[in-house]
């Protein structure tokens, strides 16, 4: 209870009052999709143009339209074209950014990666930027578009498919709550009753964690039944090659576990059958495997056929909610990824729960953290480095024992290095494969996105 009364003191101060102009003077109730690419190599990248598309629904709050948040590693902007005021931004993460730091990528190989933003219907005639963040983290325009809302090269298309969405939690307008939309990869016409026990399932798991729990009031959650021509997933490594709604893979990155999927036109010409503001795709494969890109969407295996791991997809389906939603950063620092330098050296990172900064007075999370603790925080990190990654019952026992456990500090080791970064507490849901909570400033940074949303 002394937590959660010590977040909401701190989360209006991020949030005073609504951001942006009035909704109705500038926008109508719909969206507008613009579709383009991100080409190029692991230091280069241009943006291409693809489609703009009118779309029926727009799900995102109509009062906090300027991002004041500092997410993401790119930036959409909204200006009216006559006088340049921001009518809108937003910040997203996208497959090419992770690409960039790959093998494949630093081997000098060239690619095309398709991208979209989703912004409220322009009533008059609007300019479009688009920023990615440079090597210390600001961000650069490198794209810039006018766009005519009433131009006749605009697709008005019916969405795709015409599914109908179902509601299996609704709480209000769309306007102001968050929309999760789930939807179901690798399920078959037959295995639909699975997937609405899955959604089911994994809903009970959702808001039956913190800081979820808590605010539950505040989301809507919808549902497509689109079915796949083939059960489950493909997988390369494998062998196995499947025909899936979405076509979606293990394997993304040349890593095992990671399930993305590159057919960005499709998703979200399905996706438009609905309002939402987060999807998720639900996996319909025993293997172990998520993925989670901030504002794209976030996956989960459905199921392990292990009694012993049956827990694993509960603790995914939280952990990759965490990345695209809150924009939370990996905390682990032992585990394989297919990145090189992901984080460079010396710059601070915009997630809000990783750090390079050592100075109490300049951390970003220094209002939770008390005064006798000391910065950086001390832990025996040589003897838990010592410890199996299996070992999973004595690295919680050694953690549980720390002199600083369950206190906020700055503790060695976060974001996929062992040294040079720190996260915010010993253990967390973006820390460890448990089923331990959000720490309190991962905790902080869901809650400063849900009262963005859903104001």
């Amino acid at each position: 209870m002394l937590r959660w009364l010590m977040l909401w003191l701190i989360v209006p101060w991020f949030l005073l009052g609504k951001t942006g102009p009035e909704f109705n003077q500038y926008f109508v109730d719909k969206t507008m999709r613009v579709d383009f690419y991100f080409t190029g190599t692991h230091d280069s990248s241009t943006i291409m143009l693809d489609q703009v598309i009118e779309e029926p629904i727009w799900a995102g709050s109509i009062t906090n339209l300027i991002d004041t948040l500092n997410l993401g590693t790119h930036l959409v902007k909204i200006l009216d074209a006559q006088t340049k005021n921001l009518l809108f931004s937003r910040g997203f993460c996208s497959l090419f950014q992770e690409w960039q730091t790959t093998a494949e990528a630093l081997s000098g190989m060239n690619r095309a990666i398709p991208a979209s933003v989703l912004v409220p219907y322009p009533l008059n005639q609007v300019i479009m930027e688009l920023y990615s963040r440079d090597k210390t983290n600001t961000f650069i325009k490198q794209f810039e578009t006018i766009i005519d809302p009433a131009s006749q090269l605009i697709k008005r298309d019916k969405p795709c498919g015409d599914f109908k969405a179902k509601s299996y939690l609704q709480n209000g307008s769309p306007h102001n709550k968050v929309d999760i939309l789930i939807l179901p990869e690798g399920y078959t016409k037959r295995e639909m009753r699975q997937f609405r026990k899955d959604v089911k399932h994994f809903m009970q798991v959702f808001f039956n964690a913190s800081p979820f729990s808590e605010f539950q009031e505040q989301f809507n959650v919808w549902y497509l039944e689109v079915p796949s021509e083939e059960s489950g997933i493909d997988d390369p490594q494998k062998g196995v090659f499947v025909k899936s709604a979405f076509e979606f893979s293990y394997n993304s990155f040349e890593t095992d576990r990671y399930i993305l999927g590159f057919e960005n036109q499709r998703i979200r010409d399905i996706a438009a059958n609905a309002p939402y503001d987060q999807l998720y795709f639900l996996i319909n494969s025993p293997k172990y495997g998520g993925g989670g890109i901030f504002n794209l969407y976030s996956t989960c295996y459905n199921h392990s056929e292990n009694e012993e791991s049956s827990w694993w997809p509960d603790y995914v389906f939280i952990h990759e909610f965490g990345h695209a939603f809150g924009g939370l950063a990996d905390e682990y620092y032992t585990s394989e990824v297919a990145y090189s330098e992901f984080y460079p050296p010396g710059i601070e990172p915009w997630e809000p729960n990783i750090t390079i900064c050592t100075d109490k007075n300049q951390l970003k999370w220094r209002k939770l953290v008390e005064d006798s603790t000391p910065i950086p925080t001390p832990w025996e990190k040589a003897l838990y480095d010592k410890i199996p990654y299996k070992d999973s019952k004595s690295r919680k026992e050694l953690l549980l024992s720390q002199e600083y456990w369950g206190k906020v500090g700055t503790f060695k080791g976060a974001g996929y290095a062992s040294e040079g970064l720190y996260r915010p507490f010993l253990d967390c849901r973006m820390f460890s494969k448990s089923l331990i909570g959000f720490c309190p400033v991962c905790s902080m940074a869901i809650v400063r996105v849900i009262k963005f949303d859903s104001e």
